[in-house]
């Protein structure tokens, strides 16, 4: 019997984390699906809204920005420059309490210049937090584009 309840025991130590992890990532598969419909529906304050609100972005060849609303400025303008069609990929995603690491890939769609679009790849790396509802939110978030050919 004690070696039954011990199996039992070790079986819901290694299941329960396991299940926790599973929603986690569900969570943030679904933030990130979020994050496509708003960026794609135009809705830049949708897309801001999923950030924390110290959030730190680290956008290419450009000054950094800091919280909500520089979030919001910054996909605005992505957005009104004409940028369409974000697909995000996670690659990876480890879960460490109210923290967790994603490295994903992205495609997208930008005007080329000729009044035409052109599709761009990159990757990108996102540090989630938790906040206290129990939403996880893009808290530093940074990505660059691979090379084109």
């Amino acid at each position: 019997m004690k070696t039954t309840t011990r199996n039992l025991a070790l079986v819901w130590a290694i299941l329960v984390p396991t299940l926790a992890w599973a929603d986690d990532g569900a969570a943030i598969g679904e933030r990130n699906a979020a994050f496509e419909a708003a960026f794609n529906g135009g809705d830049a304050a949708g897309v801001a809204a999923l950030y924390s609100a110290d959030a730190v972005l680290m956008p290419p060849d450009m000054a950094m920005v800091n919280g909500r609303e520089g979030a919001e400025a910054l996909w605005a303008g992505f957005i009104e420059a004409g940028a369409t069609d974000l697909d995000l990929t996670t690659v990876t995603l480890d879960l460490a309490g109210d923290m967790a690491n994603e490295i994903g890939t992205f495609t997208l769609s930008v005007p080329d210049g000729n009044g035409g679009m052109q599709s761009v790849a990159g990757k990108y790396i996102v540090i989630w937090k938790r906040d206290e509802a129990g939403a996880w939110n893009l808290h530093w978030d940074i990505w660059n584009a691979d090379p084109a050919g």
